[in-house]
């Protein structure tokens, strides 16, 4: 006992850090539809970030992209940064291995990737794609309609 203590204490104290970190639901300022673009946007076409999943959307049809999303707002505001740790999709949400996003909005108002991996717990092994990463062309995204981030609320 006395020497898996220690390893007990750690293991303790970095599953609080991690959900301290990792809060509820999607934060406000990823909320709505966003796509790729305005003709995407017309098409209904998008992504919306979900308490539940984060999922891709086509007139009314559904598919989830991310499941049980745990996000963590790490910069409020207009210039938003968001990390979302995710299960793998496919209803493996038990399994050891967990995904992690870093979504960033510039001054231009796009939403883009900056960081992506995936993490085994069993293992502390980590998968960093460094080119070619699916998930920075997935999360080039911009608000459809309008946006009060970013055009501010005079004139409306």
């Amino acid at each position: 006992m006395g020497r898996r203590l220690p390893f007990m204490l750690g293991a303790a104290i970095v599953s609080a850090a991690m959900l301290a970190g990792c809060g509820g639901g999607a934060p406000k300022e990823l909320d709505g539809l966003w796509a790729g673009g305005p003709a995407a946007c017309e098409a209904g076409l998008g992504v919306r970030f979900r308490d539940d999943a984060v999922a891709a959307h086509l007139e009314g049809a559904e598919e989830v992209l991310l499941e049980a999303p745990r996000y963590a707002l790490q910069r409020p505001g207009a210039r938003v940064r968001v990390r979302i740790d995710y299960a793998p999709p496919g209803g493996r949400a038990a399994s050891p291995v967990r995904g992690v996003l870093v979504l960033e909005r510039g001054e231009d108002g796009w939403l883009s990737a900056v960081a992506h991996r995936l993490e085994d717990a069993r293992t502390g092994s980590a998968l960093v794609r460094l080119r070619g990463d699916a998930m920075a062309r997935i999360f080039r995204l911009r608000r459809c309609g309008a946006d009060a981030w970013i055009e501010g609320l005079r004139g409306r």
